[in-house]
């Protein structure tokens, strides 16, 4: 087996991209050669930059929701992007496809299926997407991270979420130097995703930095990209207050936290999960099927888990959830995992090509 490329097909957010960036690490790991076939947004193409795996990039976004004439050029789009995928997996020989989610999947799949390439999916979320109950009819396994998604699909298997190993190895002593930090206090890492979400950015600014300014705790805060000036001005040059516009390799915050606010993203709730971080989980309330919501549901009987709906955040609510969580606060404690999800479906993926 000569040529051993295998293409991964994720767009929009980094809740697609960063599972496919654990696969890519293993594929390479093992010897195979994972190229990306994303969307040219700049968030995607932004990860696939700093990650040092090859992309190749295609001009379609999100399917409109209603019949209008965008609808009809997304369309368009769609078809391009399946005439580009099938040159590009000739080209490159490929021996499979893996999606990872984002509407880039759906030609890249059909493509790959026309060619008679093996195909797989992954399903980051408790809710799937549409994309992806679509093409579970046509590709050979599709791999879930929750137990509970299992039903929506026909071929699934239970694989867990990929997880980036650099996450469980990151170490505390060196992040919190890395970050100017105190080992005395207790850090709280706040984020909301690559755009940023501006009432949680605002409300935890509000109430932590207060907590900050009287040396109860220290702050790490990702703002995203929409209000970090706001955020900056509020902050100003509090000194146990760091803001950040975007994090690349998170891991470092990860490892110097003691305590985390988040949305709910399947990548954050399995990041955190094995980390064993308490964490205040605040769902984004327009996610798809509410998704978000019912994601946090899944860990909320760890009691290192508090939930607050966006509606009821409030300073009162977060000021007491901290408090509540920080009182369970432990020292770093990754548990042993034996094989790591990433692992598990390649062995699925090896088998599958060899069958």
């Amino acid at each position: 087996m000569k040529n051993k490329s295998i293409v991964i097909a994720a767009s929009g957010t980094g809740g697609h991209i960063y599972p496919g960036i654990a696969l890519a690490e293993e594929f390479k790991n093992r010897g195979y050669n994972p190229i990306f076939f994303i969307s040219n947004n700049s968030a995607s193409v932004e990860i696939l930059k700093n990650s040092g795996f090859e992309y190749i990039t295609f001009n379609i976004f999100g399917m409109p929701r209603k019949i209008s004439f965008s609808f009809i050029i997304f369309l368009i789009r769609m078809k391009f992007a399946f005439l580009k995928a099938l040159k590009q997996i000739v080209r490159l020989k490929s021996l499979a496809v893996v999606g990872t989610g984002g509407y880039v999947t759906v030609p890249v799949i059909f493509a790959a299926t026309i060619l008679h390439k093996k195909t797989f999916i992954h399903e980051q979320n408790s809710i799937p997407g549409k994309a992806n109950i679509l093409l579970d009819k046509i590709v050979d396994k599709t791999f879930v991270s929750f137990l509970s998604s299992k039903k929506y699909f026909k071929n699934a298997g239970i694989s867990g979420y990929p997880i980036r190993k650099d996450i469980l190895s990151t170490s505390k002593e060196k992040s919190l130097q890395k970050f100017k930090l105190k080992n005395e206090l207790s850090t709280v890492l706040i984020f909301g995703g690559s755009l940023g979400a501006v009432k949680l950015n605002e409300i935890t600014c509000e109430t932590l930095l207060e907590l900050s300014i009287k040396n109860k705790l220290q702050v790490l805060h990702i703002t995203g990209f929409k209000n970090y000036v706001e955020i900056q001005e509020k902050v100003k040059d509090s000194s146990n207050y760091r803001i950040f516009k975007y994090m690349h390799n998170i891991c470092d915050a990860y490892a110097a936290s003691d305590i985390v606010i988040c949305r709910s993203g399947a990548g954050s709730i399995f990041e955190l999960k094995v980390l064993d971080k308490p964490v205040v989980l605040v769902p984004y309330p327009y996610a798809t099927d509410n998704h978000q919501y019912w994601n946090a549901k899944e860990i909320e009987k760890n009691g290192r888990v508090i939930i607050i709906e966006e509606k009821d955040l409030t300073k009162e609510n977060l000021r007491n959830a901290v408090y509540t969580l920080k009182k369970n606060i432990k020292s770093d404690m990754v548990k042993n995992i034996i094989k790591l999800p990433q692992e598990l479906i390649f062995e699925e993926i090896v088998k599958c090509l060899k069958s």
